[in-house]
């Protein structure tokens, strides 16, 4: 998944599309999403709520943690979160939801 899936697109990393229940932090207000997509450099959810670009957000996703996040776009009902967390604990996120979803 290091690779880009297709480099006409510009993305960095493959995406991985899934369907698996998270929820997003903004503000000290939880806010029910599902995430669409995920690679090692971000996810995109689906929400009832937009979120302004730029904004920080923590992303749950449950059982497998916790991860700072920036919002990078925001299309109601799609939101596209970039990581800002170690590399490493992203990789393991990935890794773990591509067996487990």
């Amino acid at each position: 998944m290091s690779e880009p899936s297709n480099p006409a697109d510009g993305r960095k990393f493959e995406r991985k599309d899934i369907l698996f229940g998270a929820k997003l932090v903004v503000d000290d207000v939880k806010i029910d999403c599902e995430i669409v997509n995920i690679s090692f450099g971000g996810v995109q959810v689906r929400a009832s709520r937009s979120i302004k670009a730029g904004a920080k957000v923590t992303l749950e996703i449950d059982p497998f943690g916790v991860f700072a996040t920036e919002i990078r776009w925001c299309r109601k009902p799609d939101i596209g979160l970039k990581f800002n967390e170690d590399s490493t604990k992203v990789a393991e996120l990935v890794m773990a939801i591509a067996t487990y979803a």
